[in-house]
């Protein structure tokens, strides 16, 4: 029987090499494709950007709310401890395209500065805090390319000790992004007393209690102007009144709410009927030797003084304002509008009861008490309770001062 022929070997190996070889060019001609897409890199250099390096971060969009114009200031270009002074600025959102929202100013005091009044030509701009740290002025959201001018009155410290003021402004904002602040520095030259005084070391003053005078009560003694005293820490000048102030008058002015409650001192200690006085802008200092501490220096009563109490009220009828308090003593309403100062600055032992019900006197909202006069602008939003200087007034009516 005769055999098939055999399949020659070198035919079979000569077809798969030539099957491997259209294999090989296959997926080349497939890679070659995909490096075509993008001509002159691969993948991993598309991503990480010219030179290899990492992409750049993209840079997002923000508001641009900042200090504009040449009225950034602080005047007068000479400060004065105690004297008054005054901000100006304007703000401006520019140079993006987001709005900054819930937005604020914000002037942190340097030295115990003490705020006066506020005002703004932009509707909605209100004055939001004002205490013994600072001023905050809430903005709200502030639109692109809005504008505005803020004017912030304030009495500069009496504790600054440095010839150089320098303060920093900030803005704060939220965009669509992340929360921004903004700050710019203000710097001017002050003019100090000689040696000034910075301060009560080693606590309360323990000098012996101020001495009466023999100094007769007319406007040439005691309350004559005097020429710039040599300060120190018990005894202080005061530039702004050109008056001293020292001994336990002192520790009641500084423990009790300074130029904020009291105001400056406008005469110097005088001894009226036996009995060692001194008057400031907003009440009267009377030294009682024989009271037990704290009760050794008292404050006249200038509301039942200079506007005497009127009649009370019903209890059940409140002529003020939502969160008024009834007090029976008085029979008088303290309006809710006051009653928060009237609290947070001393209560009733610094102010005394109620001894009128509020009323309107042309743009402002008064109120008596037994030893102050509190009054609000009504004419202008979110304004500060202030008290009247009730001092003045009561030196004027005895003839004591111009």
């Amino acid at each position: 029987m005769k055999k098939p022929p055999r399949a020659p070997y070198f035919l079979l190996i000569a077809a798969l090499i030539i099957t491997g070889l259209l294999g090989i060019v296959t997926v080349t001609s497939l890679d070659s494709s995909a490096s075509a897409a993008v001509p002159g890199t691969s993948d991993a250099q598309s991503l990480a950007g010219p030179g290899g390096q990492p992409p750049r971060p993209t840079r997002y969009p923000t508001a641009q709310l900042r200090f504009s114009g040449p009225d950034r200031i602080v005047s007068p270009n000479v400060l004065t401890p105690g004297a008054a002074m005054t901000y100006t600025m304007t703000l401006l959102n520019d140079g993006g395209s987001m709005t900054a929202r819930n937005a604020t100013l914000e002037i942190p005091w340097n030295g115990n500065q003490t705020f006066v009044d506020f005002s703004t030509d932009t509707p909605g701009w209100k004055l939001k805090t004002a205490n013994d740290t600072g001023v905050i002025v809430d903005l709200g959201d502030v639109q692109v390319n809005q504008k505005g001018k803020i004017t912030i009155k304030a009495t500069f410290a009496t504790n600054y000790d440095k010839t150089i003021f320098r303060q920093t402004l900030y803005l704060n904002w939220n965009d669509d992004y992340a929360a921004r602040r903004a700050g710019t520095n203000l710097t001017e030259s002050v003019e100090l007393p000689v040696p000034t005084p910075i301060g009560l070391p080693g606590g309360p003053v323990t000098d012996p209690a101020p001495a009466p005078t023999t100094a007769p009560v007319s406007a040439s003694g005691p309350f004559a102007p005097l020429a710039t005293q040599p300060g120190s820490a018990r005894l202080w000048y005061f530039p702004a009144t050109r008056h001293t102030l020292g001994g336990q008058f002192l520790n009641y002015w500084l423990e009790h709410g300074s130029v904020t409650n009291l105001g400056y001192p406008i005469s110097e200690e005088f001894n009226d009927n036996g009995r060692t006085i001194q008057y400031f802008e907003r009440v009267v200092m009377e030294f009682w030797p024989e009271n037990p501490d704290p009760y050794k220096v008292l404050l006249r009563s200038l509301g039942r003084e200079l506007n005497g109490v009127e009649p009370p009220v019903p209890a059940g009828t409140p002529s003020a304002s939502d969160g008024s308090i009834f007090y029976q003593e008085t029979g008088h309403w303290l309006d809710g509008r006051f009653a928060a100062t009237w609290q947070d600055r001393g209560g009733l032992a610094q102010f005394g009861f109620p001894v009128t019900e509020p009323v309107i006197v042309g743009d402002r909202l008064i109120q008596w008490t037994e030893r102050a006069r509190f009054e609000l602008d009504i004419s202008r939003p979110n304004q500060l309770v202030m008290l009247g200087l009730v001092g003045n007034e009561a030196a004027k009516s005895k003839g004591l001062l111009n």
